[in-house]
This record gives structure tokens, C-alpha cells and sequence, in this order.
């Protein structure tokens, strides 16, 4: 039997949505070390999807307490 939600779970991939770009992250790390970036981790069935949502949400994302938004810099297929 199909089971059409377990086919749906497999499918799901999780990205990591960051408030830097991998450039900034890596190019000065001593001038940005004390520096806390946001992040969120959503699951998606794409990475177009994922895309998508950032825009419709106008590039940015609101953390999970609700006390921060960031605009979305880079996204990342968490493997």
C-alpha cells in the first residue's frame, strides 16, 4: 500500500536560511568573530521552493521568538 505522507517525509529536505553571505562568514574572521548572525532551519520539498518563500516574505525572515527578523543572505541544503 502507498502511503502517500511517508512518500511526502522522504521528499522533505531541511535548508538553513543565514542573515551573512558565505563570503562574509569567511572573509575576515578575526574582524567578525564576536559577531552572533542569525539562522533558521525549515523544511522544504526544493530548493526553489525555499527560494520562493523568502520571497514572498520580501527577503526576510522573522527567528522563531519573534524578536529578530534578518534579511535572507544565503540558503543551504543541511545534508
Amino acid at each position: 500500500m502507498f502511503d502517500e505522507n511517508k512518500e511526502k517525509e522522504i521528499l522533505t529536505m531541511k535548508f538553513e536560511f543565514k542573515s551573512l553571505s558565505t563570503y562574509e562568514e569567511v572573509a575576515t574572521p578575526n574582524f567578525m568573530g564576536g559577531v552572533n548572525y542569525h539562522s533558521l532551519i525549515q523544511e522544504f520539498d526544493s530548493m526553489a521552493e525555499a527560494v520562493k518563500y523568502v520571497t514572498d516574505h520580501h527577503g526576510y525572515l522573522i527567528t522563531d521568538n519573534g524578536k529578530f527578523a534578518f534579511e535572507v543572505r544565503n540558503i543551504s541544503l543541511i545534508k
